[in-house]
């Protein structure tokens, strides 16, 4: 494993421990918590924890016991195409992995990866042995995309057929292409972690420049001049606003990050 691979380990590990922690995907699926039993209401329980419904039936106050924490089922599915090679956006994307990972690890959580490398698909069984998740990570920083293409009209499916137990799962990628994550959305707690580089959504002008789709490693016959490029960008826009009115009306958090140094504070500020 090389240097700059270590590195980004090491930057997210010191992240989770200094910024982040497992409590904090935690709060996204709620206590977690499993109904036991009504008791009567004691000065020290949780008020929260108050059933009116019942209370007003009995005619005292009652709370709802609960059973113990469940541990969390964290799942990332990572989206790599031959657009990762695009800036640093796979370099974005494995430490966003990291952080997760470690993140599971310090909660003693369960932590599972899924990645789609083009047309192949990887799956590493939920773990708390880290050497495994550092290896999912790894798998994912040093996989070469350029020419890889996914069909993300198959990831929704394929993802409800892979992942048995709920689990709150991550999905992160470029989002570049329309996929309904409706499907998902009724069985997991999904978040969209959306990787994006700055200057693939504002391009600068240059007649000159030879364009390469990265998903086919074939030449494009356009050329970044200020028409094409106002072109772009408006359906770009009109593509990103209905990915997150899709995202919103399913309940789906979400954020869009373009480098390492605003993750945690989008993290904390769009998700968790």
């Amino acid at each position: 494993m090389d240097t700059k691979f270590q590195t980004i380990l090491l930057r997210a590990k010191e992240d989770v421990y200094t910024h982040l922690s497992g409590g904090n995907l935690s709060r996204i699926l709620g206590e977690g918590y499993d109904f036991a039993e009504l008791q009567e209401y004691q000065p020290t329980d949780d008020i929260r924890h108050i059933s009116w419904v019942n209370s007003a039936k009995l005619g005292k106050t009652y709370v709802k016991k609960m059973h113990e924490e469940r541990e969390l089922n964290i799942t990332v599915c990572s989206l790599i195409d031959g657009r990762m090679v695009i800036g640093d956006k796979q370099e974005l994307l494995s430490y966003i992995v990291a952080l997760l990972g470690y993140s599971a690890y310090s909660a003693n959580d369960l932590f599972g990866a899924i990645s789609i490398f083009g047309s192949d698909i990887k799956e590493y069984e939920p773990t708390k042995n880290i050497e495994v998740i550092e290896q999912s990570i790894y798998d994912i920083y040093d996989f070469e995309p350029l020419g890889k293409s996914i069909n993300y009209a198959e990831v929704p499916s394929k993802l409800m057929q892979t992942i048995e137990a709920k689990s709150l799962l991550f999905i992160i990628g470029d989002f570049l292409d329309d996929i309904d994550l409706s499907i998902l959305s009724q069985k997991h707690e999904v978040v969209a972690v959306i990787v994006r580089d700055t200057w693939e959504e504002n391009p600068i002008a240059s007649p000159n420049a030879q364009l390469i789709n990265p998903q086919t490693n074939r030449a494009i016959n356009q050329t970044l001049s200020i028409r094409a490029i106002r072109e772009y960008r408006s359906k770009l826009l009109e593509h990103d606003n209905r990915l997150i009115k899709q995202l919103n009306s399913y309940n789906i958090r979400y954020a869009k990050v373009y480098n390492i140094d605003e993750v945690i504070g989008k993290f904390n500020k769009s998700i968790l």
